[in-house]
C-alpha cells in the first residue's frame, strides 16, 4: 500500500511539471515528453544556474516532495536525481531503482578517476572487510604529495535514510576531493542498507570502516588519532555515532582489526536524527523514519529505539561536535537538533557549535553552503588540526 501511494505522488509530481507548471510551452509540445525534455523542464528551477536545483530554488509538488526526490540527502538535486524522477514517471526505472536498498550505481571508477583534481589520489573500492556484501567497500582520497608528518583524516558517510545511497553520491565523494586539496586523508563509505540487513548493521559496518582506517594509517600517512567525520541525514546519525558509541555498547559487530578503535575525534551532522523515539512522536507511534526499526512490544521497541540514538550516549567526554539543523526540516524535525545540543550542554562536553538555520529544510548543509562549508573547514582545522 505504501508502495502505491508513494507511486501516486510521483505521478501526481509528474502531471503537475509536465502540464501545469509550464503550461506556456504545452502547445509546442509533445503529447509525451521524454527523459530530457521533463529534465530540461525541472532544470528551469536552477535559478543560480550551477547545475543543480536545491530545495529554496524547488516551486510546487517537487518542493513538497523534495525530500523523495533527493536521494542522498544532500539538499540539492543534481541531474542523475532527476534523471531517476523521470524514469519512474515514466515506467522505465532502471534496475538499482526498483531495488532501493541495495547500493545505488552510482559513478564508475573510471569516472570517479577522471573527475579527481589536480595533485589528488583516488583508490577505489577498497574491501575494508571480507565477505559477500557489496556494501563493505570504501573509496580513499588524499594528496598525492608525500608529507613527512602524518595527516588528520575525514570519514565521509552518505544518506539515503539507511535504505539507499552511495559513498559516491553529492557532497561526499565532491567533499572528499576537496578536504584532500586540503591536506587531509579521506574516505567515503558504503555500508549495508537495511534492505540488505536490519539495524544495527549499517553501525557495525561504519564502525569497521574506521577500524580499517586506523589499521592501515601508516600506508596513507594518516594520523590514527586525529580523525573526524562528516554526514547528512541517516550519514550524520551515523558519524554521530562513531564519535559517541564505544566498544561497551556492543556495536562493533564481526568485523576485522577489533583492536583499533572506532571513534572519532570530531564530529560535523547536518540534519541529524539524534533521538529515534522523536519519529514515533510526530508520526503516531509509526518509526519507519527510524530505519525500519521495529520490536514485538512498545517496551522492547523503545530500548532498541534509544540503542541506537546517538543522544543515549552524550556525556562530558563527548568529541567536539559542529551540528548543523534547519528549523522547517519535515524529514527529521529541528528538536533533533535542539534536544542533542541541550543535552550536550547540560553535561558539560566542551566543544558543541550549534548552527540552527531558521527556515532551512532537510538539505539544510546544501543550500546554505556559503554558511556551513566554511563553518565546517574551520572547525576541522581547529579540531583536528589546532589551527
Amino acid at each position: 500500500m505504501k508502495r502505491l501511494v508513494v507511486f501516486a505522488l510521483f505521478v501526481v509530481l509528474g502531471l503537475f511539471f509536465n502540464v501545469g507548471t509550464f503550461a506556456q510551452d504545452q502547445q509546442e509540445r509533445p503529447a509525451r515528453l521524454t527523459v530530457e525534455q521533463s529534465i530540461g523542464n525541472w532544470m528551469r528551477m536552477d535559478a543560480d544556474s550551477n547545475g543543480t536545483i536545491s530545495e529554496e530554488e524547488s516551486r510546487g509538488l517537487m518542493k513538497s516532495n523534495f525530500g523523495r526526490v533527493d536521494e542522498n540527502s544532500d539538499g540539492v538535486l543534481d541531474r542523475e536525481e532527476l534523471l531517476h524522477l523521470a524514469q519512474r514517471l515514466r515506467g522505465q526505472q532502471d534496475n538499482a531503482r526498483q531495488q532501493p536498498n541495495r547500493p545505488q550505481q552510482g559513478m564508475s571508477t573510471e569516472q570517479v578517476l577522471a573527475r579527481a583534481p589536480e595533485g589528488v589520489r583516488v583508490v577505489p573500492d577498497i574491501a575494508y572487510r571480507e565477505g559477500d556484501s557489496r556494501a563493505w567497500r570504501l573509496d580513499l582520497v588524499m594528496p598525492e604529495e608525500e608529507s613527512d608528518e602524518l595527516r588528520p583524516g575525514i570519514v565521509f558517510v552518505h544518506g539515503g535514510g539507511w535504505r539507499s545511497g552511495d559513498k559516491r553520491a553529492g557532497s561526499f565523494l565532491n567533499g572528499a576531493f576537496e578536504y584532500a586539496q586540503k591536506g587531509y586523508v579521506c574516505i567515503t563509505i558504503n555500508y549495508r542498507l537495511t534492505g540488505e540487513a536490519p539495524f544495527p548493521a549499517c553501525i557495525e559496518d561504519v564502525k569497521c570502516a574506521v577500524r580499517w582506517f586506523r589499521a592501515n594509517s601508516e600506508e596513507y600517512g594518516l594520523d590514527p588519532e586525529r580523525l573526524g567525520g562528516y554526514g547528512n541525514s541517516a550519514g550524520a546519525h551515523l558519524v554521530a555515532v562513531l564519535g559517541l558509541i564505544g566498544p561497551d555498547a556492543e556495536l562493533e559487530g564481526d568485523g576485522p582489526h577489533q583492536d583499533q578503535s572506532s571513534m572519532i575525534q570530531a564530529v560535523c551532522c547536518s540534519a541529524t536524527p539524534t533521538d529515534f523515539t522523536l519519529f514515533g512522536a510526530r508520526a503516531g507511534g509509526d518509526h519507519t523514519g527510524a530505519g525500519g526499526i521495529s520490536a514485538e512490544s512498545a517496551e522492547a521497541l523503545r530500548e532498541r529505539l534509544m540503542k541506537y540514538s546517538p543522544i543515549s550516549y552524550v556525556d562530558e567526554d563527548a568529541p567536539p561536535f559542529l551540528v548543523i539543523h534547519g528549523t522547517a526540516d519535515r524529514t527529521v524535525d529541528v528538536a533533533h537538533g535542539d534536544q542533542f545540543v541541550e543535552k550536550l550542554e547540560e553535561v558539560g562536553a566542551e566543544d558543541v557549535t550549534y548552527i540552527r538555520v531558521d527556515g532551512a529544510g532537510h538539505g539544510v548543509y546544501g543550500s546554505h553552503a556559503a554558511q556551513t562549508k566554511p563553518a565546517m573547514e574551520a572547525f576541522f582545522e581547529r579540531t583536528l588540526r589546532g589551527e
